[in-house]
């Protein structure tokens, strides 16, 4: 009886070092490792696309690949963190769009329109923020939308309604502190100093190559604005316009 027990707890013990060793290799065989194993996970995402580039940043102090592709007409890019090979964000676009997409008729109600078409991709999003904008000669309808921890950007031309960008990407959950930070509504206020009367449509926290900052993306007329403020010392860093 005593040699029976001693083999049911020899094969236990075994299978539990099996059992562990299986989940390592698994979380190891996640992890990417180098540029080659990050094009091959984007591949898989995206089939049969020629792969244009494969960059590295750092998003939260944690290395992250960056590799973009072509396929069909749309440049993909893909963001992967290397520590678990996690996906963190997808986003294609049409790379020419047509000369409908470009100057035919702007629809009156384009805006509506697209809102309903994004919360028909998107079931279960919410809206936070919609625009009509001109950008690169062409007015756009911009949807941005939330579903748990993932954020939406969908582009659609105002004279088609085709969707001529389409991307997501998770939200960190972590906040920064308002004691090390400026804040968001500081930076609010900072940015519509530099476009007063201007819409603001979000403000986010971003980490810029180890600089910290808050974006803020605003709308005047026809016109968005992005601007980039350092979160620490509130000074402007960067100030774009898309017409």
């Amino acid at each position: 009886m005593k040699n029976l027990w001693k083999k049911i707890s020899i094969c236990g013990l075994l299978f539990m070092a099996f059992s562990v060793t299986c989940i390592f290799s698994t979380a190891e065989a996640k992890k990417l490792q180098n540029a080659n194993q990050a094009e091959a996970a984007a591949l898989k995402k995206v089939p049969a696309a020629t792969v244009v580039e494969v960059d590295t940043d750092y998003v939260d102090g944690k290395l992250v690949y960056e590799v973009e592709l072509l396929k069909s007409g749309k440049e993909y890019n893909l963001e992967y963190r290397a520590s678990d090979g996690k996906l963190l964000k997808y986003d294609w676009e049409v790379k020419v769009p047509s000369n409908k997409d470009r100057n035919g008729k702007v629809k009156a109600d384009a805006l509506k329109k697209a809102k309903a078409d994004a919360l028909k991709r998107i079931k279960g999003a919410k809206v936070t923020a919609s625009s009509k904008t001109r950008d690169d000669g062409m007015t756009q309808c911009k949807i941005i939308l939330k579903k748990g921890s993932k954020k939406y950007k969908l582009v659609y031309s105002a004279s088609t309604l085709r969707l001529l960008e389409y991307e997501w990407e998770i939200v960190s959950s972590s906040q920064p502190s308002d004691s090390q930070y400026i804040g968001a509504a500081k930076a609010k206020t900072i940015a519509l100093k530099e476009v007063p009367d201007a819409t603001v449509i979000k403000v986010e926290f971003d980490n810029d190559d180890g600089v910290a900052v808050y974006e803020v993306t605003m709308v005047k007329g026809s016109y968005e604005y992005e601007v980039k403020i350092d979160a620490k010392s509130g000074k402007v860093l960067e100030l774009d316009m898309d017409d």
